[in-house]
């Protein structure tokens, strides 16, 4: 028992610092948008425009999606139990959910977090500014960052659907499992 223990004690730990190697760099993208008091609270930004270095967690949580994108209004819903499943685990508030509406305008961007009921913040992107820095990716596009003093880093990319298990990544990568 004690051997099978140590055997995946190591697993992870293997799987962490593999994780932690494979860290490359992600944009420190420029965000604005208007958000209410509570969304600059959740996110630990003072005002409207900031850069991703500037949110106060350690950890992000990006979906790029496009109101447009067929994938994206169905997986919807899936989203949001996967931010409020890992609202309730992450206690200490390591990670921070945000999306990109991937050339959608801020009306575009408003009308699908109203009509599919995201709770977290959306940043629009009608110039295609941040689509371009992310290497012009399909839609939904999912990431997890890691906010680093010298930049963020992606620690996990997938584009299309959320992948099953991905409430134990998100966790596993921040620690939390």
């Amino acid at each position: 028992m004690r051997a099978c223990l140590y055997a995946i004690l190591a697993l992870v730990l293997l799987t962490a610092t593999a994780a932690a190697q494979d860290a490359r760099p992600f944009p420190d993208l420029e965000l604005n948008g208007t958000l209410t008091a509570g969304q600059r609270t959740y996110l630990g930004v003072e005002g409207d425009a900031f850069k991703l270095s500037d949110i106060g967690s350690k950890y992000l949580f990006i979906e790029g999606f496009s109101m447009y994108c067929t994938i994206c209004q169905r997986d919807a819903p899936i989203v949001r139990k996967l931010y409020q499943r890992v609202t309730q685990a992450d206690t200490k508030g390591t990670i921070r959910f945000i999306g990109l509406g991937l050339g959608n305008t801020a009306f575009e961007t408003r009308f699908y977090q109203k009509k599919f009921k995201v709770p977290f913040p959306l940043f629009n992107d009608e110039n295609y500014v941040i689509h371009k820095a992310l290497g012009e990716t399909g839609t939904p596009v999912f990431y997890i960052v890691r906010l680093d003093p010298d930049g963020p880093k992606v620690l996990y990319a997938r584009e299309g659907e959320p992948e099953e298990g991905i409430f134990d990544i998100i966790m596993q990568t921040i620690g939390s499992k």
